[in-house]
């Protein structure tokens, strides 16, 4: 009987890992939206230099001499631009 019950629980086991999904198709899906959501960022990122730079190229074509807290800026989402960037480089290449 104890035989009987044990086989019966491992056909039970395997008819229940075999309907879960993969843990491999689980993960692809996790990078995919990983990736997605990193490409996302960087795009931002990139949108937000670009405009940062625009107002900061403005203010000299006005006339006008930026200061630390402008030259600061750029400078910060210039790094904020290349450090996502390459993040999502990286996270996409793995996926």
């Amino acid at each position: 009987m104890t035989s009987v019950r044990m086989f019966a629980m491992a056909a039970a086991a395997a008819a229940a890992l075999a309907t879960l999904p993969s843990a491999a198709h689980a993960a692809s899906l996790f990078a995919g939206d990983e990736c997605a959501s990193a490409q996302a960022s960087a795009d931002k990122a990139r949108q937000d230099y670009n405009a940062t730079k625009k107002d900061y190229e403005a203010q000299i074509a006005a006339g006008g001499t930026p200061g630390t807290a402008e030259r600061q800026n750029l400078a910060d989402a210039d790094v904020r631009r290349s450090a996502l960037a390459a993040e999502a480089e990286r996270i996409c290449d793995m996926s």
